[in-house]
């Protein structure tokens, strides 16, 4: 079961924010110093933050419904795409990655497909494939190897940096009494125990 509180001013979800920000900075970031950088795991993690989160700020259970709308109104203000990519980034991301180990490859009705593709490099960046430089922009779709296929660069990097801007963010979010109803219908439904029949 979580901790979280719940709240009778906004003030009060300071303590555990901050808490959040900690354990992020303590569990996450130093993933970036490994080698290959795990980029499944950098992901799969801030998406689950991601989806926390949401329950937080909009009071939602359902998992998709909640991650994307932190997504579009809180992260696309520390960088927009956030808000332009927010179904594709819970669906490949969080998805895949929690669900089936890697981030899915997905195919609209055109047949065009979007594939993943992780770096730990800057927002704005390139890279050397197949003797070619190519510039990336962190969640912005470039096309490859054919008309119909494209990759989604996500920076490890960002995702990381991006979060934590983005719970400061949410800090500071508002108008207050929606704010902490969100809160507090999220905080008793995480401090609910789960009903489970188990035998010891």
């Amino acid at each position: 079961m979580a901790q979280v509180p719940i709240i009778t001013t906004w003030q009060e979800a300071g303590a555990y924010l901050q808490m959040l920000k900690t354990t992020f900075t303590a569990d996450i970031r130093p993933l970036l110093d490994l080698p290959g950088h795990a980029p499944f795991a950098i992901c799969r993690e801030v998406l689950c933050y991601v989806d926390h989160l949401g329950h937080l700020y909009s009071g939602r259970g359902q998992v998709g419904d909640r991650s994307r709308e932190f997504m579009k109104q809180i992260m696309a203000k520390t960088d927009p795409n956030y808000g332009k990519r927010a179904a594709e980034l819970y669906q490949m991301f969080r998805c895949g990655s929690v669900h089936e180990f890697e981030p899915k490859v997905l195919e609209n009705k055109k047949g065009e497909l979007l594939e993943w593709f992780c770096y730990t490099g800057l927002r704005i960046d390139s890279f050397e494939h197949e003797g070619q430089r190519i510039s990336l922009v962190h969640l912005e779709p470039i096309a490859y190897a054919g008309s119909n296929r494209f990759w989604l660069p996500v920076s490890t990097r960002c995702l990381i940096d991006d979060l934590m801007c983005s719970i400061e963010v949410f800090e500071k979010a508002g108008p207050e009494n929606e704010r902490i109803t969100a809160w507090n219908r999220a905080a008793r439904d995480l401090t609910t125990p789960e009903p489970y029949d188990f035998t010891l």
